[in-house]
């Protein structure tokens, strides 16, 4: 027998009925089969809901999935539903069953719609088309809800079964939930003083924590982390932790910050970050200026796009969530995957997606190789980005700009190119990785090194990439350390660890030089270089 408290869903299932009402104007309009989208979580509070509706029409609510041989009858038990079983058993299809001995009641059936078009039969097509038909000359009040975590419907149902979607709230919904879920945590703060009932920054970091989960969800979740967590701090991390996991099935992973403050040479790149993060700023939209949709960032790997797009979150103050085109290609039902990755980016608002690589998840989008599957993503990923009302800044790095369908590089405001760093950018990379490892580059200190001794190590490395200066200085460290001189650095020693290893710039030249040939297409993240630094050129014949 399963039950649950009937009124510890009651703020929940207020929520789910506003989301809802449109079944009650669907059946006073003779639609007999509706499909309903919801998630998991809120299964309890769902079919609470419907046990109010079926119980102001005096209809009695069955519940059916394949994991029972009988139907349920939903029953009120000492302030408790309850699944009780009948003497109904499916010894067949549940829905012919329903339509040879068709009874009075709402039935909600689980897991009759769990199938991708091209895999539903053409049995279960005509079942549901012959229940509704048989509706228009039945006076019975019969109504089937299909419940499903994702519906597809093929093309001749559509017309005849309506959708509802009870899935992830769009913006308006967030900020409703966000109330809800408020009161919720303001239940735990008061029942678990640790918290802190009076830390109203604590509590807001909880409600910003639990924002992307269901509200069923968050409740599920609260009350089992609270016996793990001693502080409010470590309950934020669980619930994060718990986000994450669940986030990485889906195709999206949140980012940490980066391990360096800033990357250096961008100013261009900084200057448009910062005025794109002035946007966010309530009182532009007063103005009418509102969230652009985001950048690409193009250029040879290594050179700091990746840096660059983590830097520009931090910047914004939002959080970096990093997509994954091949977990979304990849997946069992590519579209449904796609709808829920757009689902929860959404509801996880205001926030930066991030897609590293994205050209080579696009590689081959326009053949029908896989059997056009990218091509139908692409398309409606455009679409969202193209229609989308909620503050979500999109930033893609590409290495190879014309691998991108032309109709999606458009969506994009800015095409930022990142080439290889000038001598002055060169500095200041080289102190911001030095400064990781050794003291005496840390702070406003003067450099234990002179100028004469930069330009010979800017010299050396001057077709580095950033990742490649980075690199050395790190092995330099690990060889100081091995020699128990942790902390110290010569300059041999970066001029030795420069000796070690092929830059990309010779290794792979062709293919870099192609790229950077193509930079006056894109705006140019960095400016001019007016560091004591500077390349000067020298004329050959005077």
């Amino acid at each position: 027998m399963f039950l649950f408290r009937y009124n510890q869903w009651k703020p929940l299932q207020f929520e789910i009925m506003r989301q809802l009402q449109d079944w009650i104007k669907l059946i006073e309009q003779n639609a007999p089969i509706v499909a309903l989208e919801y998630q998991t979580p809120d299964r309890m509070a769902v079919l609470s809901q419907f046990y109010q509706w079926g119980k102001a029409r005096s209809l009695t609510v069955y519940v059916w999935n394949p994991g029972y041989s009988t139907l349920q009858q939903l029953v009120e038990l000492h302030g408790r539903l309850i699944l009780q079983p009948t003497t109904q058993t499916i010894e067949q299809d549940i829905l012919q069953s329903l339509l040879d001995q068709p009874e009075p009641g709402i039935y909600l059936l689980e897991g009759v719609l769990n199938s991708t078009v091209a895999e539903m039969s053409q049995q279960r097509c005509y079942q549901l088309l012959n229940a509704y038909h048989q509706s228009l000359w039945n006076s019975l009040p019969h109504y089937w809800v299909l419940l499903e975590t994702y519906v597809q419907l093929p093309l001749e149902l559509q017309p005849f079964i309506s959708v509802l979607s009870h899935a992830m709230p769009d913006r308006q919904q967030v900020q409703a939930l966000a109330k809800l879920s408020e009161g919720l945590v303001s239940q735990f703060c008061n029942q678990h003083p640790w918290i802190g009932k009076d830390d109203s920054e604590a509590q807001q970091r909880l409600i910003t924590a639990c924002q992307g989960l269901p509200v069923g969800e968050i409740e599920m979740v609260l009350d089992r982390l609270l016996t793990f967590a001693d502080s409010s701090e470590q309950l934020i991390q669980l619930i994060l932790d718990h986000k994450i996991n669940k986030l990485r099935g889906r195709g999206l992973e949140y980012i940490a910050e980066p391990d360096v403050p800033t990357a250096a040479g961008l100013d261009l790149l900084e200057r448009r970050l910062e005025a794109i993060a002035s946007l966010l700023r309530p009182e532009a939209q007063q103005y009418g200026l509102s969230l652009p949709t985001g950048m690409v960032l193009w250029g040879p790997p290594g050179t700091g796009k990746s840096l660059s797009a983590k830097l520009a979150a931090k910047k914004m103050g939002l959080p970096l969530l990093a997509a994954n085109w091949g977990i979304l290609l990849s997946s069992p039902n590519p579209d449904r995957a796609l709808k829920e990755f757009i689902a929860v980016v959404t509801s996880l608002a205001p926030c930066v997606l991030y897609w590293d690589d994205f050209d080579k998840g696009f590689a081959g989008w326009d053949s029908n190789a896989d059997g056009g599957i990218a091509r139908r993503l692409s398309a409606a990923l455009l679409t969202w980005m193209q229609e989308h009302q909620e503050p979500i800044y999109t930033i893609a790095t590409v290495n190879r700009l014309g691998m991108l369908p032309p109709e999606l590089v458009r969506r994009f405001d800015d095409i930022f190119f990142i080439d290889l760093p000038h001598e002055g950018a060169r500095y200041e990379v080289f102190n911001l990785h030095l400064a990781k490892y050794f003291p005496a580059f840390r702070g406003n200190s003067q450099s234990p090194w002179t100028d004469d001794q930069w330009r010979r190590l800017l010299t050396e490395y001057r077709i580095c990439t950033p990742a490649e200066i980075g690199n050395a200085v790190q092995r330099c460290a690990e060889e100081a350390f091995y020699k128990g001189k942790p902390g110290q650095i010569e300059l041999e020693a970066l001029l030795a660890q420069r000796q070690q290893f092929t830059p990309a710039m010779e290794r792979e030249s062709e293919q870099m030089q192609a790229i950077r040939n193509q930079a006056t297409y894109a705006r140019p993240a960095s400016g001019g270089d007016r560091s004591r630094f500077a390349y000067v050129p020298r004329e050959l014949f005077e």
